[in-house]
């Protein structure tokens, strides 16, 4: 196999993160204002879009329909929704409404959709006061500045993450979404110097809105924008968003939760997802579940569907309520399963038992070999990596006329990545020590059972699809641990890692020997030939001047 093909392993993710500056509020600011047509200074306009499931899988949804807005100005504008199941006319007419519904209930994914065809990110104030202390990721020629936003019981509390993200080349919105709205924003065009995405993705199961009509209002009938007009409902419908705690006091006694017993994952934790109210106060929608243990979602969804609330008065009026649920859960093992430790902790015992860096040895410096290709077509690399210090270290990769180097010095981290085979000399560090950092993934998320690798014994903890038979999914990420904590064999981005020979260095168990197999052929095969006290470094080893690097969105610890 050659170079090219192992290059195929990777795949590429460069987050950059960092506190947000002031002057990544005014980008979101400016972002979000470019694509906004319901805001003072836009041409009047009529917008025409077409609603229907993004994905084949969701054909049998029912989430079809359109929405059409005429507007002459923010305060005067008549909109009409459509799906099968509710059809909506409402006029705005200053301070004065008008509205005529067919159906009791108003689809959350279709209410979102309207708003977000001609207003992006509608809370846009609070959107903004978050950014200011949003954590920043840069990746695949995006921003995205990401908040966790907190919902209690009273008991129990769990964040859901929101997000608005920004295209870096063109300054326009790719995505935006928090409690009660959010949408994926692409093919824009120009209308009047508002940049208006053309394609517009809602909602899970997701819907997509394929803009047919923006043109300019022209003339309108007589009564067209009439708040007054005769036949119009007595009472207006429409969705608020309050607080968990406030919506809680409407909630009818029910009964205690009865948790299924789980094989895998954590025995206590919180659970929560964004719900939605009908005017009688039944739950109609129950958005994604985010859980400390995904085995219990289905449990989960039906206890919120099932609940039931007193009617929400606004002025004296029922209301459909958008909120979030939160609860606790405590279980148990089924009769006869094991009762695995957190994979936080294998992942950090085989760290220190099997890595020199993590156990904080002394300061050394390993070397090591590696080989790709085939008999006929061999190309030879080396590794060294040089630690004096947790805060103190260099770890290189070279072959040929390539190089890739990561190295800390203090404070200062730095990148250098050169040559033709750079991406795979970066595969080589992560083979090297593959277990992920703890702040890179969701404890619930991971599954643990007992497994045999080559005869021997052993613990797996993975993340990802599982097929009945066995075959792991090409995004799977799983780990084995044998009965000591070591760890003996790695599957992450479609690449296997078999580790042996293993011997001991200054109290550490270091495997002298990992084969990297794709497809179970083997397309590397590295071999650690020395590890040896480092001697007097000095802090010129650990600076790559020009290469400062905030360190990137990777399970990688160094």
């Amino acid at each position: 196999m050659r170079t090219r093909c192992l290059v195929a392993f990777l795949i590429g993710l460069s987050f950059v993160a960092g506190a947000a500056r002031a002057d990544d509020v005014a980008r979101v600011r400016d972002a979000v204002k470019h694509s906004t047509l319901d805001q003072p200074g836009t041409r009047p306009f009529h917008l025409k879009a077409v609603l229907a499931p993004t994905y084949e899988r969701d054909r049998t949804s029912g989430r079809t329909g359109e929405v059409e807005i005429w507007w002459a100005s923010p305060t005067r504008f008549r909109r009409e929704v459509r799906s099968p199941e509710f059809h909506q006319i409402e006029i705005v007419d200053g301070k004065d409404r008008w509205q005529k519904n067919e159906g009791d209930f108003y689809p959350e994914w279709l209410r979102v959709m309207s708003t977000e065809l001609v207003r992006p990110v509608p809370p846009l104030d609070e959107v903004l006061r978050l950014v200011k202390v949003a954590d920043v990721k840069r990746t695949a020629g995006s921003t995205y500045f990401s908040w966790n936003e907190m919902s209690t019981d009273g008991t129990v509390e769990k964040a859901i993450g929101a997000t608005v993200a920004v295209t870096d080349q063109t300054g326009l919105l790719l995505y935006g979404g928090g409690v009660g709205w959010g949408a994926i924003f692409h093919d824009y065009q120009n209308f009047h110097g508002r940049m208006v995405a053309r394609t517009v993705g809602v909602g899970s199961p997701e819907v997509t809105a394929k803009v047919v009509t923006l043109e300019d209002l022209g003339d309108v009938p007589a009564g067209f924008f009439d708040a007054h007009a005769a036949g119009g409902d007595a009472q207006l419908l429409d969705t608020v968003i309050f607080d968990e705690l406030t919506i809680r006091k409407h909630l009818l006694r029910m009964q205690p939760v009865v948790w299924p017993t789980v094989r895998d994952g954590r025995l206590e934790g919180t659970i929560t997802a964004t719900v939605l109210l009908d005017r009688e106060g039944k739950v109609r929608d129950v958005g994604p579940i985010v859980s400390d243990n995904f085995a219990l979602n289905d449990t989960a969804r039906n206890a919120m569907e099932a609940m039931r609330f007193t009617p929400y008065l606004v002025n004296g009026v029922p209301v459909q309520v958008r909120c979030r649920i939160t609860m606790g859960f405590k279980t148990t093992r089924p009769p006869g399963v094991e009762n695995f430790e957190k994979p936080q902790t294998f992942f950090e015992r085989g760290r220190t038992l099997g890595f020199l860096a993590a156990a904080k040895a002394s300061p050394y410096v390993l070397r090591a070999e590696f080989e790709t290709g085939t008999a006929n077509d061999l190309e030879k690399g080396e590794y060294e990596d040089t630690y004096a210090s947790e805060t103190q270290w260099r770890r290189e990769a070279r072959m040929g006329n390539s190089r890739y180097i990561r190295s800390r010095n203090g404070d200062k981290r730095y990148e250098l990545s050169e040559g033709p085979s750079a991406a795979l000399l970066k595969l080589v560090l992560r083979v090297m020590e593959p277990i992920p950092a703890l702040d890179t993934f969701i404890e619930s998320d991971w599954k643990i059972k007992r497994d045999s690798v080559n005869g021997i014994r052993t613990v797996r903890v993975l993340t990802g699809y599982e097929s009945a038979d066995g075959q792991l999914d090409p995004k799977v990420r799983a780990y084995w641990f044998d009965d000591t904590g070591q760890l003996v064999q790695t599957h992450f981005q479609d690449i296997e890692t078999q580790r042996s020979e293993f011997e001991e260095y200054f109290c550490v168990r270091i495997a002298r020997r990992i084969d990297v197999l794709k497809n179970g052929k083997l397309g590397m095969r590295i071999r650690v030939t020395d590890v040896s006290p480092a001697g007097l470094l000095s802090t010129k080893t650990f600076k790559l001047r020009g290469h400062d690097w905030t360190r990137a969105f990777t399970d990688e610890v160094r």
